[in-house]
């Protein structure tokens, strides 16, 4: 009698166990997530507005650059003295000598330039002097997931953790890639060419001189939102995930809270998109063998479900032991 109400026991604990590995996370789980989100977010951002001050590039190196406006005066003739607004190619008309080449170059690199051109046939070492009377080349956009995403106008160069610093840093769902498109000079050539670089944001912050390139002409900033992971069965938070950084399946799981007692942890899948067909593949995971071996964690990519399955025998063994204690209330004694 006694064995026959202990399988019964255990066949209803399971079934109660399986029902609540699928339930919803609880407002306390899903407050503490989003706490731990908030955190991380700011300690990036914290990042990006230290980083911009040490990094900050000062006003004396500010590069011509088109629709800028400059006066250029060269000492004893009046009539070539006088305002020149830089075209969209980066030149200026001059009398003369026509077209002169001067986005890119600072202020000095432009006299140098001008009293080369009317040195070689009409002047004799003329003395050149520029400046900038209207800026309007240093403009630079940020979109996608930052607090204020816009255009900005400024008067000097810009550095890529400058820019993410002045649009109030990222947000939380602000993916684990920068995307900046602009306009740089080659430095054989001299011709303007468009660059395109994809920065992750965890080498930004840590490796910021190698990353932290000075903004070109034009410059797009383009900060992504990320993608998610999902995990759902046996663990104690399932739901969607932020994909940010090198998400693993290990990571994932500890984002779900861990798997419960009962979860199966020798045999868990995960379901991935084809790229080619879009139909699911099932990859099988152990996760007592890359938790022992971290070096065999699965990197996750974005919409990928992990499904924690849940082990028949552990799922009533845990019902059985939260359905003593509603027992003994009961009056229960077995015989």
């Amino acid at each position: 009698m006694a064995l026959v109400f202990l399988a019964l026991i255990f066949a209803i604990g399971g079934c109660a166990t399986h029902s609540g590995g699928n339930g919803e996370p609880s407002a306390a789980a899903d407050f503490q997530q989003q706490v731990a989100n908030e955190a991380r977010i700011q300690d990036v951002n914290e990042q990006l507005l230290s980083l911009a001050a040490e990094s900050g590039i000062g006003g004396g190196v500010y590069r011509v650059g088109p629709e800028d406006q400059i006066q250029v005066d060269i000492f004893g003739v009046p009539e070539l003295s006088r305002e020149y607004r830089v075209d969209g190619s980066g030149r200026i008309m001059m009398p003369l000598v026509g077209a002169v080449a001067v986005s890119g170059l600072t202020l000095d690199e432009v006299e140098a330039v001008v009293a080369e051109k009317y040195g070689e046939s009409y002047l004799r070492s003329p003395q050149v002097s520029a400046r900038v009377t209207e800026f309007r080349s240093q403009q630079f956009t940020v979109v996608g997931a930052v607090s204020n995403p816009r255009v900005y106008s400024v008067s000097r160069q810009t550095t890529l953790i400058e820019a993410l610093a002045m649009a109030g840093g990222v947000t939380e769902n602000a993916g684990d890639t920068i995307y900046l498109t602009d306009r740089v000079r080659d430095p054989e050539s001299g011709e303007l060419q468009v660059r395109t670089l994809l920065v992750p944001v965890d080498d930004l912050m840590r490796h910021a001189g190698e990353n932290n390139v000075v903004l070109g002409e034009s410059a797009l900033v383009n900060v992504p939102r990320g993608g998610f992971v999902y995990v759902e069965g046996a663990v104690n938070r399932p739901g969607a995930f932020a994909q940010r950084g090198n998400i693993t399946v290990l990571k994932a799981l500890a984002e779900a809270g861990g798997p419960k007692f009962e979860a199966n942890r020798s045999s868990m899948r995960i379901l991935r998109r084809s790229a080619g067909s879009g139909d699911w593949e099932h990859l099988e995971v152990n996760y007592s063998e890359i938790r022992d071996n971290p070096e065999l964690d699965i990197p996750l990519k974005n919409g990928d479900v992990v499904v924690v399955e849940t082990d028949g025998f552990k799922a009533g063994w845990a019902g059985f032991w939260r359905t003593v204690p509603g027992l003994a209330l009961l009056g229960f004694r077995p015989l």
